[in-house]
């Protein structure tokens, strides 16, 4: 049964990195980046971002692993620098994340009433906040629109887009990522059966429930977190808090399966290596800072 499980998993990112590789290509080849881009433009060279950070950015929507390819073959081809290649690649979870809040967040309201509104919030003002951090940083450390090779936007563009390698660096990046999927979901199980067992001592049984759930489905948290909530075992504040607790308890798991073993594929060490401490840094300082905050009212509600 477990095989059958591993095995649908690394079908379906198979699938998943293929169809997003094949949707980036349709984006790049009838110039939808351009079209984004033009209105812009003005405000990208004003900001001094990296117009090929902004293309990765666009086409990130329909998958981010297409924009880090993006980034990925301008920096073999020294367009842009090692900055601009971990920061913009770090920019490209947002727009992603924003198209799918926008189908989950009306479902968790409908499951969980006014508690999965907060949590929902809670979860795309961190990202958004994260957004800008690492945008920030893109400006302030990478090279903007300096580079020789994209001083004309239009023709960095055309340069990326003629490449059309998006699909071959996804089918090279594919061998590692089936290993770090099948690592991650053998091991991470032990893992986080270890993290509860040390979760007792601080947390309710109603709140592990919850974040037990959470590493399963979020819906399936929503519905546990919904159901203490409405029996009086959990607060607004506690409830919301087993929440956050369970989402930050698989972020682990989430950067092996999602990230990493794909960014291996694709990128050389010098931008892997920095790539992977900053990713990891910023979503464990805003998923800190959000578990913080809803603590100090979980205490002052008590």
């Amino acid at each position: 049964m477990a095989l059958r499980g591993l095995l649908i998993g690394e079908a379906r990112l198979t699938l998943s990195l293929i169809a997003g590789a094949l949707a980036g290509e349709l984006m790049v080849r009838y110039r939808v980046t351009d079209r984004v881009f033009r209105p812009v433009e003005r405000l990208v060279r004003r900001l001094k971002v990296n117009p090929q950070a902004i293309s990765a950015m666009t086409v990130s929507v329909a998958s981010p692993r297409v924009g880090a390819a993006m980034l990925a073959s301008a920096h073999s081809r020294g367009e842009i620098t090692q900055e601009d290649a971990v920061f913009g690649t770090l920019c490209l979870a947002f727009p992603a994340y924003v198209k799918r809040w926008l189908v989950t967040a009306p479902m968790a309201a409908a499951l969980a009433g006014p508690l999965g509104v907060l949590y929902s919030s809670v979860l795309i003002f961190r990202s958004a906040a994260r957004f800008l951090l690492c945008l920030h940083l893109l400006r302030r450390r990478g090279s903007g629109g300096s580079s020789p090779a994209v001083d004309d936007p239009a023709e960095g563009r055309t340069a990326t887009a003629s490449e059309g390698r998006f699909l071959r660096q996804g089918l090279r990046s594919l061998p590692l990522a089936w290993i770090f999927f099948g690592v991650t979901y053998w091991a991470m199980p032990a893992v986080e059966a270890w993290a509860l067992d040390n979760l007792r001592w601080l947390v309710s049984p109603s709140g592990l429930t919850v974040v037990t759930s959470a590493l399963a489905h979020s819906t399936a948290s929503l519905a546990s977190a919904k159901g203490a909530l409405e029996a009086g075992s959990l607060s607004l504040p506690g409830a919301l808090l087993a929440l956050l607790m369970g989402n930050a308890l698989g972020t682990f798991t989430r950067v092996l399966r999602q990230n990493v073993g794909y960014w291996v594929g694709i990128f050389p060490g010098e931008v892997l290596r920095p790539l992977g401490i900053w990713h990891l840094g910023t979503l464990l300082l805003f998923e800190a800072l959000s578990i913080g905050l809803v603590l100090l009212w979980w205490g002052w509600s008590r």
